[in-house]
């Protein structure tokens, strides 16, 4: 990684304030490995950002000590509805709400029959993310539906995209690939060392788990 690349990378992370970490379903153990290592010291970094580790796999086996399932978003296509009501224009006192055959039904009185609709408005809240990094993805057509899931969020954000094959298209905003690393977790410990990370004792497991998985095979 170069100086101005470095530099890119401190000035992008200290920036952002919504960051996803993504491996390639296809990259097996050690993607897997590679992202879990850079999700775990971007939360030791700054744990005031929201940082999230999408893989709609769920965890694998081994890695269950260093990362909980509530932690792992599995369907990244899910989003927030949020329903927002200006009631300061009326007398209103109460709000009362009751669920009943999954319908919500929200009360709020008195309000003059009057009262415009339009201080009603209701939208899906989407993920975010200001800052998106792909570990071990050729193009990001290779995330299949992760990818058709934050399409927009991928138009929006700026993209770091970390691999070590000939063949990636180079498709990030910020492109870390190095073909004469062995394996991606190999890649991405550099990668965190020469961001001025401090490697702690999880992500520092994380990646190690996969080096000796790619060691063994």
């Amino acid at each position: 990684m170069t100086d101005d690349v470095k530099g890119s990378m401190e000035q992008l992370i200290q920036s952002s304030n919504n960051i996803a970490v993504i491996p390639s379903q296809v990259g097996g153990v050690d993607a897997f490995a590679a992202s879990l290592g850079l999700y775990l010291a971007l939360k030791d970094k700054d744990k005031d950002k929201k940082i999230s580790f999408i893989y709609p796999n769920g965890i694998l086996e081994g890695f269950e000590d260093l990362i909980s399932n509530d932690e792992v978003v599995i369907n990244p296509a899910l989003r927030n509805l949020v329903v927002e009501i200006d009631y300061s224009k009326t007398p209103a006192e109460k709000v009362n709400y009751s669920t009943q055959n999954d319908i919500l039904t929200l009360r709020i009185s008195p309000v003059d029959s009057s009262f415009n609709l339009d201080d009603v408005r209701a939208g899906l809240e989407g993920m975010g993310y200001d800052l998106i990094f792909v570990i071990g993805a050729q193009s990001k057509e290779d995330l299949g539906i992760v990818y058709s899931a934050l399409e927009e969020e991928f138009r929006t954000a700026k993209v770091v995209n970390i691999d070590n094959t000939a063949i990636n298209t180079k498709f990030g905003d910020i492109n870390v690939v190095d073909t004469r690393m062995e394996n991606l977790s190999q890649l991405v410990m550099n990668f965190i060392v020469k961001s001025g990370f401090i490697l702690g004792q999880r992500p520092a497991k994380a990646l190690l788990k996969g080096i000796s998985q790619r060691l063994v095979n």
